[in-house]
């Protein structure tokens, strides 16, 4: 979701961004770096404090934008006492939009909307279109199966399949190379990076690796499931 997000908001120019992956992280980069909003997932500190209500502690003029799959009713309690800006549900890739929309008004004020149209509407053109091509793509993906990772396109994809396999798996890519089970340099041609200004076929590669059963879609989407006594390629 972070990579998406990253991806995502690149498409406007006027958008200069930090990342963190973890509730520790972020409270560094506020610590080291001005900042004009912070756009936050649910997290907490290991202590269990909320991230955002962390952040209204350090800093109490900073915009926030709570961006959750959560209700309203599970956050309004941290949303009120962070005083958080505004609240975004996500639901779909029109929240997206949403949460630049928030971020640019909170920031630039009465220009933000004219500042924003053509790049709103092209991230949400890109965000519906790897939707579309990911429902394609997915069709014959059961539940069995777990997204595990996600290619964007920024690194070489058999680096991605890897770690995402480690991390999904425990099985050392030392131990068990990726070269004995795929060829990651075809499969990269293959496919295709998200978020690319082009229609992306439904395309989906799936190869065994260990015990696992490992499926790549052409929206750089990663999934594994155990392997079935009768594994078909």
């Amino acid at each position: 979701m972070l990579a998406l997000s990253e991806a995502t908001f690149r498409q406007l120019d006027a958008v200069s961004l930090l990342t963190a992956e973890t509730a520790t992280e972020a409270l560094q980069v506020l610590s080291s770096h001005p900042v004009d909003c912070v756009v936050s997932d649910s997290l907490v500190l290991p202590d269990g404090v909320p991230l955002v209500e962390a952040v209204r502690k350090q800093d109490d003029e900073v915009s926030i934008v709570l961006f959750t799959a959560k209700e309203w009713s599970e956050v309004a309690g941290t949303a009120t006492n962070a005083e958080v800006s505004e609240y975004v549900q996500k639901a779909g890739p029109d929240d997206f939009v949403s949460v630049l929309r928030h971020v640019d008004e909170l920031v630039c004020g009465s220009d933000a909307e004219k500042s924003l149209t053509s790049g709103l509407s092209a991230v949400a053109e890109a965000l519906a279109d790897h939707e579309s091509a990911a429902s394609e793509a997915t069709l014959r993906l059961d539940q069995d199966w777990e997204l595990i990772g996600q290619w964007l396109g920024e690194e070489e994809l058999g680096i991605v399949v890897v770690e995402s396999i480690e991390s999904h798996a425990g099985l050392p890519a030392i131990e068990h190379p990726l070269y004995e089970s795929i060829d990651a340099d075809a499969l990269e041609a293959l496919l295709r990076p998200v978020l690319e200004d082009e229609e992306r076929p439904g395309i989906e590669v799936r190869f065994p690796y260990g015990d696992f059963q490992f499926a790549i879609t052409s929206t750089g989407d990663i999934f594994a499931r155990q392997a079935p006594d009768e594994t078909l390629y």
